[in-house]
């Protein structure tokens, strides 16, 4: 009785580990990568733990409603495909043991996922996304309750510029304020003063300002070019800084289609009409159909992996790779002829499903096909790594120096070579699989935008760049535990340490790879990525329909002097490296009190510390209660003007400048007296991120061979443990870091330094 079920244990035992294995890794490689994207978009600036930590749980149910289906598809091809190639299927026939018991196994675990998974989509995914918006909203009325930094600016409140230059963020006072609005009648408000704060009620928020000092300038093209100054013990100004609209939305019960949960989605498709209930039911449908796919995958999955004769584990994901990208072609299809109303809307949803489905049972009751024989008849078989009798003599040296010259072995080609194709393939697998996520993620934009595919293909090809930085040390983590465990399970590093040589030698290679994957990581970091970081980011607001930006200096800017005495508010020309139409405030030696402004058509640099203004027009402003003096000049020269590229235009994120251009941004902010805690720790992280592809290799390799013997999914779990373990520590080191509690060189370093010494201390315990 006790081995009736041995055949049904067996084929899950097979097929879970694999399973189990590729939803980690997939579920820590696209959630680590999201929530990064993330925390640079919503959170720009210093936020309290609980914003953060509430963003990545709701992140996480549509990670997890993406990869459970892709788990549970990966590990039925897999497991049973390496059932097929160790021609176990074969002696299971050969025994009489039908085709139901060894499917319905597969099944069984189908149905569990599918649980699962319909237990994220029906409930966990609705929830998630009101409390992704919900997250969104409470860091925006965290900003307003102390929305201006000290020596910063701020331009978040509508139609004014403020600048603190002290101040104290917990408590909301200011000290030395400087404030510039633009009137109705296009004449410019200018406001200096002592002291100040914002107070901030449900409705409105008011700037009080004490000894303050107010003044008027007319439009140039003004009639009346009165000048109004004017001194104040006490101003307070009332402006709306969305507030109120922010609170509204907070507390609003009414959801989009894809907030609303299953009983509310359902009264909501009975209740409307027209296009509202076809989108609802679109919504409705998707949810069904991908609650059923772990199922339908896993039943197309065995039906596929049982007519396979014989294959590696490298062509059941390759294979599982492109039915999974081909089904989610076809879904979105579907939804997209259901939005145009070509389709009902059951039938667009459901179409990748019952496809999938269809040819599942297809392949079952089919006569029986050597799929994947093509695959092997391309040519003769290879093995991995050299054969120990070929290695031992190209190995073997009496002394160091011939070690020394024979290298690089046959040995050493062979690894590297395997090594670089299972990079390869892991490397494009993963960015794939990033894409659809991607590209199922804005669906719902492309559809409400028409945006057209050539824009979305255009958008992911400039994402290519930092998608490839984010993947690499997963990727070559990927290769290492490949390589390795192939090594130590076909017995090859044993031949190898008879030979005389060491564990660190066999590990030399793989290292070196890992070296030069690292250098092709920096340097499409500081080449590449930044000028394509700017395009995507354009790129996507495009697509979900908001306004943007195409080039970082098409606004605006502001810019403090290096010694505090003037406010420079400017357009940069790159080109000709000239300010267009600068406005120049300058201030007494207590910067207080504004003395002079100085506005023209163009300011070019003469010489070092010499500038020139064009059809320049000043005021003199006077402390005491004598009249403004407005003069004019064709050309005006102003010496103690800080080098142009201080001037230059810079953009808000650190993913969109290169390591250099954002050390002499810092710079320049630390000469003005910014905080620079959060850009500090952004550098030390682009220094650091090559690094942590090499901690990867140093990770992987001695898992590997210390667990490769037993099982290769169990070294591939725990390198992805200790990976993660890596990912999550990172984390809560730079959050010490962004909070000024920890110096940002130990912040960002010292989780490298542990995982670095603790993939040492596992290759020094490896047994040889």
């Amino acid at each position: 009785m006790a081995n009736r079920r041995l055949i049904e244990r067996y084929v899950l035992r097979a097929i879970f580990p694999y399973s189990l294995a590729s939803l980690i890794l997939l579920t820590a490689i696209l959630f680590a990568q999201q929530t990064g994207r993330y925390f640079e978009a919503i959170f720009q600036g210093v936020m309290p733990s609980s914003f953060v930590y509430g963003l990545a749980l709701a992140l996480l149910p549509a990670v997890l409603v993406f990869t459970i289906p892709m788990a549970v598809l990966s590990g039925t091809i897999i497991g049973l495909g390496r059932m097929g190639s160790d021609s176990e299927l074969v002696a299971m026939r050969a025994a009489g043991i039908s085709t139901w018991r060894i499917l319905w196994p597969c099944l069984a675990l189908g149905v569990i996922a599918t649980a699962a998974s319909a237990e994220f989509n029906l409930r966990e995914a609705p929830r998630a996304q009101r409390e992704l918006k919900s997250v969104a909203i409470r860091s925006a009325l965290y900003k307003l309750d102390s929305p201006v930094e000290p020596r910063t600016f701020t331009s978040g409140i509508p139609g004014y510029v403020i600048y603190v230059r002290d101040g104290d963020k917990s408590r909301g006072e200011w000290g030395r304020v400087f404030t510039q609005s633009q009137e109705a009648d296009h004449s410019t408000m200018l406001v200096t003063a002592r002291t100040g704060r914002i107070d901030s009620s449900a409705e409105k928020s008011e700037l009080v300002l004490e000894d303050a000092t107010r003044t008027r300038l007319p439009a140039p093209d003004a009639r009346d070019q009165s000048y109004v100054r004017e001194r104040l013990g006490l101003l307070r100004i009332v402006f709306n800084t969305g507030r109120g609209s922010l609170l509204a939305k907070l507390q609003k019960q009414e959801s989009s289609p894809d907030e609303m949960g299953w009983s509310e989605l359902r009264r909501f498709i009975a209740q409307s009409d027209g296009v509202e209930r076809r989108e609802a039911s679109i919504v409705f449908h998707k949810r069904l159909a991908f609650s059923l796919s772990p199922l339908v995958f896993a039943l197309f999955g065995s039906a596929l992996a049982l007519r396979m004769r014989r294959g590696s584990r490298g062509f059941g994901v390759l294979v599982s790779l492109l039915v999974f990208l081909i089904y989610y072609l076809v879904t979105l299809g579907g939804d997209q002829l259901a939005r145009a109303g070509s389709l009902p809307p059951v039938v667009g949803a459901w179409l990748g499903t019952a496809l999938t489905t269809a040819m599942g049972f297809a392949l079952l009751v089919s006569r029986r096909r050597k799929i994947g024989g093509w695959f092997r008849r391309t040519g003769k078989a290879r093995p991995s790594v050299a054969s120990p009798a070929r290695v031992a003599p190209a190995v073997a040296a009496p002394n160091a120096r011939r070690w020394v010259i024979s290298f690089p072995t046959l040995l050493d080609v062979s690894i590297v070579r395997t090594m670089a194709l299972s990079f390869f393939f892991g490397f494009v697998s993963l960015v794939l699989i990033f894409n659809v996520f991607t590209t199922f993620e804005l669906w719902r934009f492309i559809a409400a935008n028409r945006a057209s595919m050539k824009l979305v293909a255009e958008y992911l090809l400039y994402l290519l760049p930092l998608v490839s930085v984010e993947l690499l040390p997963g990727s070559v983590l990927v290769a290492a535990l490949m390589t390795y465990a192939l090594i130590a399970r076909r017995r090859e590093a044993v031949a190898w340490w008879a030979s005389g040589q060491s564990v660190y030698r066999l590990m030399l290679p793989g290292l070196g790879f890992a070296v030069l994957v690292a250098a092709g990581s920096w340097l499409i970091q500081e080449r590449v990525m930044p000028q394509a970081n700017v395009r995507q980011d354009w790129l996507r607001a495009r697509i979900q329909g908001r306004s943007a930006q195409i080039a970082a200096g098409s606004e605006r800017r502001w810019l403090v002097s290096t010694d505090g005495s003037r406010i420079y508010s400017y357009g940069f020309d790159d080109r000709r490296q000239a300010l267009i139409k600068p406005w120049i405030y300058e201030f007494d030696s207590g910067r207080i009190e504004l003395t002079r402004v100085t506005i023209g058509e163009e300011g070019k640099w003469l010489n070092a510390g010499e500038f020139q203004i064009t059809r320049a027009q000043w005021f003199n402003l006077p402390n005491d209660n004598s009249p403004v003096i407005a003069q004019s000049a064709e050309q005006l020269k102003i010496s103690g003007v800080d080098p142009p590229y201080v001037f230059r235009p810079t953009v808000d994120r650190p993913s969109q400048l290169s390591s250099d251009r954002l050390r002499v941004y810092i710079r320049t902010l630390k000469d003005r007296g910014a905080d620079t805690a959060m850009l500090a720790v952004a550098l030390q992280r682009k220094y650091a991120a090559p690094f942590g592809v090499i901690v990867m290799a140093l990770i992987g390799m001695p898992l590997a061979i210390s667990f490769g013997r037993k099982s290769t999914v169990v070294a591939l779990c725990s390198a992805v443990a200790v990976s993660l373990a890596f990912w999550l520590v990172s984390g809560g080191f730079q959050q010490l870091g962004e909070h000024a509690l920890l110096p940002p060189a130990p912040a960002v370093w010292t989780p490298i330094v542990i995982f670095a010494c603790g993939g040492l201390y596992f290759i020094s315990r490896v047994r040889t």
